[in-house]
């Protein structure tokens, strides 16, 4: 006689052995005018569909961009009657779309991380670039702490990986660089 428990064992999901997929077609490199003209056909594409809307009633129409060289032909007999007020109301409609501008600018820049993994991506994730750049760097004293730490910080900073070659004389530093991007010349 069995034991009824009230556990129940769910097993995992075993795929089925099966080929993999083929990978999907590369898409065509375009050149910098057919880029061009796909943008430029977009961008008529979407504005057309705007005026359409515009047109039916679905979205309101923007209002006229009034500025003070112009307001009088925008607004007609309302300017006649008190210019002083609408070109006060004028600047104020054009500063809150400069405001408006800052602000979307604001927005859609990187914080301080996202810039160092872009700069990190550009580094190293170019497969365009399969040489590898090497420096040479010739200092002539790094007895003191001080210098030793701006070496080791700038090997740090520019991602540089290389040696240390003693001479009599001086000291070299051979930077190694994965990326022709950021290389520096001293």
């Amino acid at each position: 006689m069995e034991k009824i428990i009230y556990y129940v064992e769910h097993p995992c999901p075993i795929e089925p052995p099966s080929e993999p997929a083929p990978p999907p077609p590369q898409p065509l490199k375009l050149t910098k005018q057919e880029q061009k003209k796909l943008r430029t056909q977009r961008r008529i594409a979407k504005e057309k569909e705007r005026q359409e809307m515009i047109s039916q009633g679905v979205i309101e129409p923007p209002k006229p961009k009034v500025k003070v060289n112009n307001f009088m032909k925008v607004l007609g007999t309302e300017a006649t009657q008190d210019p002083t007020r609408l070109e006060k109301e004028v600047r104020n409609a054009a500063a809150e779309r400069d405001q408006a501008h800052i602000d979307r600018n604001i927005a859609r820049k990187l914080t301080p991380a996202e810039l160092r993994e872009k700069m990190e991506r550009k580094l190293f994730d170019d497969p365009n670039t399969l040489d590898t750049l090497v420096s040479l760097y010739r200092i002539n004293d790094l007895s003191h702490p001080k210098a030793h730490s701006k070496v080791y910080q700038n090997a740090q900073w520019n991602y540089l990986s290389g040696c240390f070659v003693m001479e009599v004389l001086a000291l070299l530093w051979l930077k190694v660089k994965a990326s022709q991007s950021r290389c520096m010349e001293n």
